[in-house]
């Protein structure tokens, strides 16, 4: 961090103690799946394909449609709305999604200058059930974890000292640097409760998929993707057959269900590098394990191990 302007004990305390009032959870950052199989696609087939090539691609030729219905796509502009809408009805699911530093900046606040010399690109993975129990991990930097159980959540120590760190701009001095609240914090507990404030990054795989719905109306300045006029074609992805709408900048791969057509990918552009998402195991996502309670720092503790530091 470059060294600068020092603000006085007294602001470092006073705003240390107002972010523990909130948990301190993700503080204010410096930068501001089994579904019903469809008789159209009873095999498994890709569009266009030499079923005596198709083995090379990946696709075995006993997969590949016999008959001309087999290998239209429905149409995205009568099952848009759906994708989202059914995606977010189920019961688990597990989503990764990979993108430039400047990309990461822009959904989650993690300015790039932060990360010099920490790679080109960023990756973060939520898995487990839509809005109940999941696991969120950030590869910003190592053991990045927040975990949520219903209306409880929990951010490891790493990742709750990372977020204080990224908060602080970077003119600016800390009295207390990131280290020092990393080992205060790691000699009481693993796991810091940060319920009540507001998250740095998406929690669970519902917030990833509403995230996901506005980042391709913003990206793209459209209110549907259907405007783009898309080439279609059929695909294979986590074991499932596709529909794949796509041009040059993007795509996106859905369930090939008119009745329940998931979202299965999507790839958005980018100024730094393309957003790139995978989704797997729908209805299959394993939950995570709820951290013990002799591991956990509570709002109290926090604020003791605070004072303690200023």
């Amino acid at each position: 961090m470059n060294n600068g302007t020092k603000r006085s004990p007294k602001a470092v305390t006073r705003a240390l103690r107002t972010t523990a009032v909130l948990s301190i959870a993700a503080l204010t950052l410096a930068s501001c799946g089994d579904a019903d199989e469809d008789p159209r696609v009873d095999e498994n087939p890709q569009e266009e394909i030499d079923p005596s090539g198709a083995e090379d691609q990946g696709v075995t030729s006993d997969e590949i449609a016999e008959s001309e219905e087999d290998q239209q796509a429905a149409d995205l502009a009568e099952i848009e709305e759906d994708v989202w809408e059914s995606s977010l009805d189920r019961e688990s699911v597990t989503i990764t999604m990979m993108a430039g530093l400047e990309r990461g900046q822009a959904l989650f606040g993690y300015a790039p200058e932060f990360f010099e010399g920490e790679g080109e690109s960023f990756e973060l993975s939520v898995t487990g059930e839509l809005e109940g129990d999941s696991a969120t991990e950030v590869d910003y930097s190592p053991d990045f974890q927040v975990l949520t159980f219903g209306e409880d959540t929990y951010q490891s120590v790493e990742a709750f000292a990372f977020d204080y760190q990224a908060q602080i701009p970077p003119e600016v001095e800390p009295e207390v640097d990131a280290e020092e609240l990393s080992a205060a914090l790691s000699s009481e507990g693993e796991w810091v409760d940060v319920s009540n404030a507001e998250p740095s990054v998406p929690r669970t795989p519902a917030a990833v998929l509403e995230m996901l719905r506005g980042e391709v109306t913003e990206t793209l300045d459209v209110d549907s993707l259907a405007e783009l006029e898309l080439d279609s074609a059929l695909d294979t992805r986590d074991g499932q057959n596709v529909w794949v709408y796509s041009n040059e900048e993007v795509e996106l791969a859905v369930l090939a269900d008119e009745s329940s057509p998931q979202l299965m990918g999507l790839r958005l552009p980018g100024e730094d590098a393309d957003l790139e998402v995978t989704v797997t195991g729908w209805d299959e996502a394993d939950t995570p394990e709820e951290p013990e309670d002799e591991t956990i720092i509570e709002d109290e503790q926090l604020q003791r191990i605070l004072n303690e530091l200023i």
